[in-house]
């Protein structure tokens, strides 16, 4: 039975539509980190999150919504100029010193943002239409993939249980 009193927080239904990989912001084309696009199922909002680093250095896998990311863009000290990762800091509860470069990596992975001139620290907006487009394309088909970082928590719960 359980206690009225006691809150209970769940987590969003979040149907993961896309898993890939990407470099980081410095070394783009050495695909060592993973990433989650994922669908809001009640709020219809897409999200990203990172799930692996294969070469070490902490950071979250906090679902962080593209409404939020492309807000944060938009309101930028200074508009229409290019800008680097560290304006993500905020979108994240956890505050590892990775969390806004490997969003930042993924975002370019996916041409939401785009290298300003031949910098591989700054950015512009990319085509976010173009990467809404494709992400309805998946919606529909009602693709889910399976949930790596669930499984991990699940495994963690259970050995703490044992425990």
């Amino acid at each position: 039975m359980t206690n009225p009193n006691t809150a209970t927080h769940t987590a969003p239904a979040i149907n993961i539509l896309k898993i890939s990989t990407c470099g980081k912001v410095t070394l783009p084309d050495d695909h060592t980190l993973t990433y989650n696009i994922g669908y809001d199922t009640s709020e219809k909002t897409l999200h990203l999150r990172i799930t692996d680093n294969d070469t070490g250095g902490l950071f979250s896998n906090e679902w962080v919504a593209l409404d939020d990311i492309v807000t944060t863009i938009e309101k930028r000290p200074t508009p229409d100029t290019s800008f680097n990762a560290r304006i993500f800091t905020s979108l994240y509860k956890s505050q590892s010193a990775n969390n806004a470069g490997f969003l930042a990596a993924a975002l370019k992975a996916e041409n939401i943002l785009v290298p300003f001139k031949d910098s591989k620290r700054l950015h512009d907006m990319g085509d976010i239409k173009a990467f809404e487009s494709s992400m309805q394309t998946l919606i529909k088909d009602k693709v889910s993939l399976h949930d790596v970082v669930a499984k991990r928590d699940a495994a963690k719960i259970k050995v703490r249980a044992e425990n």
